[in-house]
C-alpha cells in the first residue's frame, strides 16, 4: 500500500530526499514546484519529462509513485482519472478507504507485526472495572505497557494491583507472540543474524510473570477484581498475585526474586521509618520513634534495590510535586546512600494534574554493568 502524499508536498524536499537535488532547477523551470503542479498534467506528460532527465538508481520510479500512487507493474492510477477526470463520490470514498484497510490488514500479517491489544475498545472494556480515577493511573498504564514492551522484562514486580496490572501483564503476553514472530520471520527469510544468539531457547521466549502484591487495605483498591479481569483476557499464566504486605513478600518470598521491572504505585505508602510499609501495598508496621519519611524511604530501597538485577528498572508514582518525595529525588544523585545512588534517573510529569502525577524511574547500574555490543553499526 502506498499512502498518497499531500498536494503541497514540496518537489525540491521530494528530490533532496532521493539525492537528486542537482534536478531542482529543471523541475522549477518546467512549472513543477509541488505534487500538485505534476498531478495537474497527465502522467504520461509527467512521466516523459522525468525520464528525459536520465534521474539515477530508479529515483524517476520513486517520484512518480510518490505523485500518482503507483504500485509497482501493476499499473498506475492518478488522481485526475480515479473518477473519470472528476471527484470521487463518496461511495467510490468509502470503497478506497476499505481497500486500503484491508491491504493494511494484509501487510500486518504478511510482515508478522505483532497485535499492540491494549488500544482495542474491547479490551480497554474488559479492564475497565479495574479503573479507579484518583489512582491517577490512566497515562501510567499505557506507559507500563509500553516501556515493558520495550526492555522485555522476565521477572516483574507491581507494589499495588489494579488498572495497570493489566496493561503489565498483556505487555508479558504480547512480549512472547512477538518474540515468536520474530523467530519465525527469521526462519522463513533466512536471515540468520537478525536475533540474539539463543533467543529462542533463551527465557525471553516465555513472556515473563508479574508477581503483584496487594494488602488490599487501601480505599479505592480494584485488586479484589484482577484475578476476573485476568481470566477474562487469557491472562491467568502471567499473574502471581500475592494478597499480603510487601514488607513479608519480599522477607519470606523463596522464589528466584531477583527482578528486572519493578512498579511501585503510591510510593509513599512505603515511606515509614523503621522498614514498616503501609497503605496500598505495604501494610504491617508504624514509624519508627524520631523517623523520618526520607529514613522510611531510604529503609525501603537498602532492602529493595539488591533484588533488582542488573540494567533493571525500578519506576516510581506520584514523586516530584509534593515536597517529600521531591527533596529525596533531587537529592538521590548527589550523595552517597547505602543501597545506591541509581545508575540513571528519569522523572516525568504530567502537567494538568496537582496529584498522582508523575513517575521517576531508575536503572540499576553496578559497577561493570554494561549494554552488549552487537556490531559495528546500528
Amino acid at each position: 500500500m502506498t499512502a498518497r502524499l499531500p498536494d503541497d508536498a514540496p518537489v525540491p524536499g521530494l528530490l533532496r530526499c532521493l539525492g537528486c537535488s542537482m534536478f531542482i532547477a529543471s523541475f522549477e523551470e518546467e512549472g513543477y514546484n509541488t505534487l500538485k503542479d505534476l498531478r495537474a498534467d497527465e502522467e504520461e506528460v509527467v512521466k516523459e519529462f522525468i525520464s528525459a532527465l536520465g534521474m539515477p538508481n530508479r529515483t524517476d520510479e520513486r517520484l512518480l509513485e510518490w505523485a500518482f500512487e503507483r504500485k509497482g507493474e501493476g499499473g498506475s492510477k492518478s488522481s485526475k482519472g480515479a473518477a473519470g477526470g472528476g471527484a470521487k463520490t463518496s461511495e467510490e470514498e468509502e470503497d478506497g478507504d476499505e481497500e486500503e484497510e484491508d491491504e493494511a490488514e494484509d501487510e500486518v500479517r504478511d510482515q508478522k507485526i505483532p497485535s499492540c491489544g491494549v488500544f482495542d475498545p474491547a479490551w480497554l472494556a474488559a479492564v475497565a472495572p479495574l479503573y479507579s480515577r484518583h489512582m491517577g493511573c490512566e497515562n501510567m498504564g499505557p506507559l507500563l505497557y509500553s516501556l515493558a514492551r520495550f526492555v522485555k522484562p522476565q521477572s516483574c514486580l507491581e507494589i499495588g494491583a489494579g488498572y495497570t496490572s493489566a496493561f503489565l501483564l498483556q505487555a508479558l503476553e504480547d512480549n512472547a507472540k512477538e518474540l515468536k514472530a520474530w523467530e519465525q520471520w527469521q526462519r522463513e527469510s533466512g536471515i540468520e543474524d537478525w536475533l540474539v544468539e539463543g533467543i529462542e531457547k533463551s527465557a525471553s521466549s516465555s513472556g515473563g510473570l508479574l508477581h503483584c502484591v496487594d494488602n488490599l487495605a487501601h480505599e479505592g483498591t480494584t485488586a479484589n477484581r484482577l484475578l476476573a479481569v485476568a481470566h477474562r483476557l487469557g491472562l491467568e499464566s502471567r499473574l502471581a498475585l500475592h494478597l499480603d504486605d510487601a514488607r513479608a513478600f519480599l522477607d519470606e518470598y523463596t522464589g528466584e526474586c531477583i527482578f528486572d521491572f519493578v512498579w511501585l504505585d503510591g510510593f509513599l505508602d512505603f515511606a515509614f521509618a523503621g522498614g514498616g510499609l503501609k497503605g496500598r501495598g505495604g501494610g504491617g508496621g508504624g514509624s519508627s520513634a524520631g523517623g523520618t519519611v526520607v529514613d522510611g524511604l531510604e529503609a525501603f530501597m537498602e532492602d529493595m534495590w539488591p533484588r533488582i538485577a542488573p540494567g533493571g528498572f525500578v519506576l516510581m508514582h506520584s514523586t516530584l510535586t509534593n515536597s517529600t518525595t521531591r527533596a529525596w529525588i533531587q537529592d538521590l544523585a548527589s550523595r552517597d546512600s547505602k543501597w545506591g545512588p541509581p545508575g540513571a534517573l528519569l522523572s516525568l510529569m504530567e502537567p494538568h494534574k496537582r496529584f498522582q502525577n508523575a513517575v521517576t524511574i531508575l536503572q540499576r547500574r553496578p559497577e561493570g554493568y554494561a549494554e552488549p555490543i552487537h556490531s559495528k553499526w546500528p
